[in-house]
């Protein structure tokens, strides 16, 4: 596993930003959506970020599944489906409001 990072990282040190989100500012940072599963080997460090993005002020939804593995969502099981719904109603929010923005500018 400690060579999977290694490759991973590439020429980056291991405790850069891009190769380790926990080492990040989160001061700023977007809403963030994040599916996690308590059998998914970065369910602690997912916790963790989770928890320091939410100190930083950035809104945060966790949702927290028991027994799946890492990136249920991707799989065609009720609870991949599930997520992408939940995925696909943020996303829509997030347009939706960004619609009415452009629309109550007016023209540029």
């Amino acid at each position: 596993m400690i060579e999977a990072f290694r490759m991973y990282a590439g020429d980056l040190d291991v405790t850069h930003p891009f190769v380790s989100p926990l080492n990040a500012n989160f001061d700023g940072l977007a809403p963030m959506l994040i599916f996690i599963s308590t059998h998914d080997l970065y369910h602690p460090d997912i916790v963790t970020l989770a928890n320091k993005a939410t100190r930083a002020g950035v809104p945060v939804e966790m949702h927290v599944r028991n027994g799946l593995q890492h990136n249920y969502p991707l799989l065609s099981t009720p609870e991949g489906r599930e997520a992408r719904g939940i995925i696909a109603r943020v996303v829509a929010g997030y347009a939706i409001r960004a619609d009415r923005e452009v629309a109550t500018a007016g023209p540029g």
